[in-house]
């Protein structure tokens, strides 16, 4: 049995399925609403870039915008991220390094996902997960993946568009 994290850490315990229904399950609603309102099209130039289904990007870069609409922690600045958006780098690139950091499965406090304020890397690990579920299975929109993707693949598609939010949230004058 593993002993639970110090106080200090910031961490808290939860279950599983309680993340999963009272959590994954809104962050996800609100993402496919307002993945139906449409996107801003320089975020819709970005994200048809992403390496895999488009429509799972989309639904990650959603799933951030329902993030800082549903937790005060989410619209925190990052300032780690804000320095290496106004670097050199293309924001393609850096959406797929960021995505490609996340381990496949949920990734440990402080990794990963875990740095962007929020709800959390493993909440963000179930969200993907149930994004791809969606997208692969759910045939959103007429789209359909052409192969199965693994768990690990759908997630970073979906951490794409994550990011890509991300990245325009620490570009903003109050990012």
């Amino acid at each position: 049995m593993s002993a639970d994290p110090p106080e200090s850490s910031g961490v808290v315990r939860v279950r599983t399925d309680l993340v999963l229904d009272q959590l994954v399950s809104r962050l996800l609603g609100r993402a496919l609403e307002l993945d139906s309102e449409g996107l801003d099209p320089m975020a819709e130039a970005l994200l048809e870039k992403v390496p895999g289904p488009v429509r799972l990007a989309r639904l990650g870069y959603a799933s951030r915008t329902a993030e800082t609409e549903m937790f005060e922690a989410a619209r925190q600045p990052k300032p780690w991220l804000a320095e290496r958006v106004t670097s050199e780098a293309p924001r393609a690139e850096l959406c797929r390094e960021l995505a490609a950091e996340e381990p496949d499965e949920k990734p440990d406090p402080g990794e990963g996902s875990w740095r962007v304020p929020g709800p959390g890397g493993h909440v963000r690990h179930f969200l993907a997960l149930a994004a791809a579920d969606e997208v692969v299975h759910g045939d959103l929109n007429g789209e359909s993946a052409r192969r199965e993707l693994s768990a690990g693949e759908a997630k970073r598609c979906f951490l794409y568009g994550f990011y890509a939010r991300c990245c325009e949230e620490a570009a903003s004058p109050a990012g």
